[in-house]
């Protein structure tokens, strides 16, 4: 049965919602997204009350994602309010109002529920072992110490980047704010007792104001991926990026690309928990996450419904079956195609120098190889090569991706007119002449399964100095199959320097 789930995030700063589906078949993700920035928290660090103005404007959002809800046809819709609400002593009024005014139920989190949801949001769809997690929001900065994938401990700071700019805001003078700020935070991190296990430890980014961050460096690189997620930055790229922004003249923040005009007023001091949690561990990296809150709110509903484990144990293996689920591939050719494409790659290791990087790739376009199917059958190389540059396979790092893209691009005979020009900076000819071979793996392999009946059970490879032999077992003779696999003789001819020859050797 096909569901849609309403997720609404009710910041200090913005208020956000996801519309999630899910297909018959389990198959999950966002059918659509609203995002208004209403500032719910601002005057709330003085005297810890909601002000009229803020709650307005968030009413008039809600009622705005209430039209998307209803026309979307959703039932089942989940009201999420964060450090805003938590922290205002008036919150049952508030609460009472957009009852009254939109209809909705808003459930208040805790600070440590919000942590925790950050962190499933993030352990499910990015492959990390040890980490600290950051999420900077308008009133609250949950840090998320992460240790062979489990959550070790957290904590809800009542700061954020509105909150710290109204706290600070009397100070005279820009840098005297800015480094009464990150003094203030730097002393806040510090007091957790947990914090020097940390050092070194890689930080993963979440919430708007991080993303900002992200958004000002990939522009400033001319990084040619818009999405965001798994995005990495060094220390120091991360240090150039902080200087640029505290540098500059409040004014003119919004001219820098990638800095919001409604967010430039509260960047510099929304990004003090980072700096100064950078300072406090040291660390060498950050990496910044697409998913947090809503989508942790989202896999605990889901995977509960379905009776799964909260935490995915591979998040590649998972991101792949669930775009299989979605996009309708037919998964037992999808999985022999994988079976024999691997089987080809391995036994043929003498010939080639791709390492276990390749293998992944290889492996994972085998499997998607076909989604573009979901579209439509012609041109359905093209069509998921589209899908899975712009779509997301979580586990893969951004040049991965791109080469899952290639490969499936190239899976069929007539392949890729446009090279992805746009790529060159991540993904080079050296890169696409290593997938023009690589992907000789996937073509015949899934010309080996040409019949759609997983007709071949093994494979055993020979290799001699003029050839390469295929002796084929299974059940009956493959005849279709082998047919269609000699197609690609001549171009296993010309990237490995040998004939191709395949034979069926009986059953197995």
């Amino acid at each position: 049965m096909n569901q849609k789930i309403a997720i609404i995030d009710l910041g200090s700063n913005s208020v956000r919602m996801n519309l999630m589906a899910v297909n018959e078949a389990g198959g999950y993700g966002i059918h659509d997204s609203a995002k208004e920035m209403v500032r719910l928290s601002e005057g709330l660090e003085k005297d810890h009350l909601l002000k009229p103005e803020p709650m307005a404007r968030t009413i008039k959002a809600l009622k705005y994602f209430k039209k998307l809800i209803e026309i979307n046809g959703i039932e089942e819709v989940h009201g999420l309010s964060t450090a805003a609400v938590r922290q205002a002593e008036n919150r049952n009024e508030f609460i009472r109002k957009v009852k009254e005014e939109v209809g909705f139920d808003l459930r208040i989190l805790s600070g440590e529920e919000e942590a925790y949801f950050d962190y499933l949001g993030v352990i499910n769809a990015m492959d990390i072992e040890d980490a600290l997690l950051i999420d900077i929001g308008g009133a609250s900065t949950e840090i998320i110490w992460v240790k062979n994938r489990e959550l070790m401990e957290s904590v809800s700071l009542p700061y954020g980047s509105v909150t710290l700019t109204d706290r600070f805001r009397d100070v005279k003078g820009t840098r005297r704010r800015q480094r009464r700020a990150e003094a203030f935070m730097k002393k806040e991190i510090k007091a957790l007792g947990w914090i020097k296990k940390t050092r070194k430890l890689p930080i993963v980014g979440l919430g708007g104001t991080i993303r900002a961050l992200g958004k000002v460096d990939r522009n400033r690189n001319d990084f040619p991926i818009r999405n965001l997620h798994d995005y990495r930055m060094r220390a120091w790229e991360v240090e150039e990026i902080f200087d640029l922004i505290l540098t500059t003249e409040e004014k003119n923040l919004s001219d820098i690309e990638g800095i919001n005009s409604k967010r430039a007023d509260v960047i510099a001091l929304g990004l003090m928990p980072l700096k100064a949690l950078f300072d406090v561990v040291k660390s060498e990296e950050m990496r910044i996450s697409g998913h947090g809150l809503r989508d942790g709110f989202f896999f605990k509903t889901y995977f509960e419904s379905r009776q799964w484990p909260l935490m995915v144990q591979d998040v590649l293996e998972h991101s792949c079956n669930n775009l299989i689920r979605r996009y309708g591939v037919q998964q037992e050719h999808a999985h022999q195609v994988k079976n024999i494409a691997l089987s080809l790659f391995d036994q043929t290791g003498p010939l080639h120098d791709f390492d276990r990087h390749h293998r992944r790739i290889l492996e994972v376009a085998s499997l998607l190889h076909d989604i573009g199917m979901h579209i439509d059958y012609y041109d359905h190389h093209i069509h998921g090569m589209y899908l899975l540059l712009y779509g997301k396979i979580h586990g893969l790092s951004n040049f991965e991706q791109i080469a899952v893209a290639y490969l499936v691009g190239n899976h069929r005979r007539e392949g890729i007119k446009n090279p992805l020009e746009e790529y060159r900076g991540i993904f080079g000819d050296k890169d696409r002449s290593a997938m023009d071979r690589l992907v000789i793996f996937l073509k015949m392999a899934e010309q080996l399964d040409r019949s759609v009946s997983s007709s071949v059970k093994n494979i055993k490879v020979t290799i001699d100095k003029e050839t390469v032999t295929l002796a084929l077992f299974g059940a009956e003779y493959p005849e279709l199959d082998i047919l269609s696999a000699l197609y690609y003789g001549p171009l296993f001819k010309k990237q490995f320097n040998r004939g191709l020859i395949i034979t069926y050797a009986g059953l197995v």
